[in-house]
């Protein structure tokens, strides 16, 4: 039985190293065996797996907790909303269904599988074994994209990488082959600028609570740092500075309000001077297209005035059909219909674009909740994870950074585990 009680812990630490790296593996070993398509349902069918096998041990190991059963209840509420809306809705394209099902739920399945793991096996997993792993594999990829910076654009598409399969190989501003965009192994830019909010936030907590190891801290930092600009993701940089700023706030909020006592002058004229020099330079052409990813010679529709008007399509979609139009009618999953999809350009409109209001209240709920918990926990991992939930917040707003896998995984497993391994109210809460 110890035996099976570590399979939820091997499965976590899996899924936290493969994720990142799923694109590329599969476009690249697909080449060599086929069965694309096999290679990525693959992870989904392993991670369907994983679940059940961590509930029943979790139930049969009477390791559950008051916690724990509310996830569970919400996980499987909101699975069901799926199928019900789906029911009602038996004209959809029933692969965009089956895939929109499976990307919606998966983020709550990982954080069942992150408790799971933590709750069966504590004396194994611990924030400081997380925390290495996925700064190791943050700085993997952090290292392939900036090498991919320098690299011919299309040396992607020997490993397989094309439009036909899937996956662009190369990505640019505004399509400009002069200003390239980095992805490393993720799908697109802005999965690895969202990807990296975790890490860097890690990194940054760990360097302002005096690590002994400050230089080499530092040099991760900066490495990840170039990595998030190289992405030009707005939103990831947004995301970033929400982040950074809210852990701030709650963890530092003593030392930086004597910092700020004594060197407000300074910040504020820093705050001057960067504003100023943005408004002398607005007009140059590299300033137009990072900034605002267009100038006067842009072909492709202002992507910020595109932003605005899907987000206003999918509010009135959920005004007009409040129970939902259907898991996989809207967001990345609906590009795939033959028939067309529809971008809400924000994560939290989908849903309720796809399994209705209820369907989002649901989701919110788990969000309330998780956040509730992690208020409890005083832990590197909750502080890190407090931090960046505003910042994914932010992002997924702007964007359907929840249906990439890396992204998914790397928090909802990390917030299981965080949950899983500190229980407070003797081991029930």
């Amino acid at each position: 039985m110890l035996t099976l009680r570590r399979i939820p812990y091997y499965g976590a630490l899996a899924l936290l190293v493969y994720m990142p790296f799923h694109i590329f593996l599969v476009q690249s070993l697909s080449l060599v065996t086929g069965g694309l398509s096999a290679w990525k349902a693959a992870k989904d069918v392993l991670t369907t797996i994983i679940l059940a096998v961590t509930v029943l041990l979790v139930w049969q190991q009477h390791k559950t907790t008051r916690t724990f059963n509310w996830f569970f209840g919400l996980a499987f509420a909101y699975g069901l909303i799926h199928l019900l809306v789906w029911a009602i809705n038996p004209h959809i394209y029933r692969d965009g269904a089956l895939l929109g099902t499976i990307y919606n739920n998966r983020l709550l399945w990982y954080l069942l599988i992150g408790m799971g793991a933590a709750l069966l096996w504590p004396k194994q997993l611990n924030e400081r074994r997380i925390i290495r792993l996925v700064l190791m594999v943050s700085t993997m990829v952090c290292g392939l994209g900036i090498l991919q910076y320098f690299l011919p654009k299309d040396i992607l598409t020997h490993v397989g990488y094309s439009i036909a399969r899937g996956v662009k190989p190369a990505f640019f501003i505004d399509d400009k082959r002069n200003l390239p965009r980095i992805m490393s192994t993720l799908r697109d830019p802005n999965s690895l600028g969202a990807y990296l909010i975790v890490p860097i936030t890690i990194l940054a907590y760990t360097w302002l609570r005096g690590s002994k190891r400050r230089l080499l801290i530092a040099g991760l930092l900066g490495l990840h740092g170039l990595a998030l600009f190289l992405t030009f993701s707005r939103s990831a940089w947004l995301g970033t500075v929400v982040s950074l700023g809210v852990l701030g706030a709650y963890q530092f909020r003593t030392g930086l309000k004597k910092w700020m006592e004594k060197y407000w002058p300074l910040a504020l004229g820093i705050v001057l001077l960067v504003g100023s020099l943005t408004l002398l330079v607005r007009q140059q052409y590299v300033v137009q297209n990072v900034l605002v990813h267009s100038d006067k010679s842009t072909k492709l529709a202002d992507s910020n005035a595109l932003h605005l008007q899907h987000v206003k399509e999918g509010l009135r979609g959920i005004l007009h059909k409040s129970q939902g139009h259907g898991p996989g009618t809207a967001g990345l999953v609906s590009i795939q219909n033959p028939a067309g999809g529809f971008l809400t350009e924000n994560y939290y409109v989908q849903i309720g674009y796809e399994v209705g209001v209820l369907g989002l209240l649901v989701f919110l709920a788990a969000h309330a909740l998780a956040y509730k918990r992690l208020l409890t926990r005083r832990t590197q991992l909750a502080a890190v994870l407090l931090a960046s939930f505003w910042g994914y917040v932010l992002v997924n707003m702007l964007l359907h950074s929840w249906s990439n896998e890396a992204v998914a995984a790397q928090y909802w497993l990390m917030l299981g585990i965080t949950l899983g391994l500190v229980v407070p109210d003797k081991k029930r809460a």
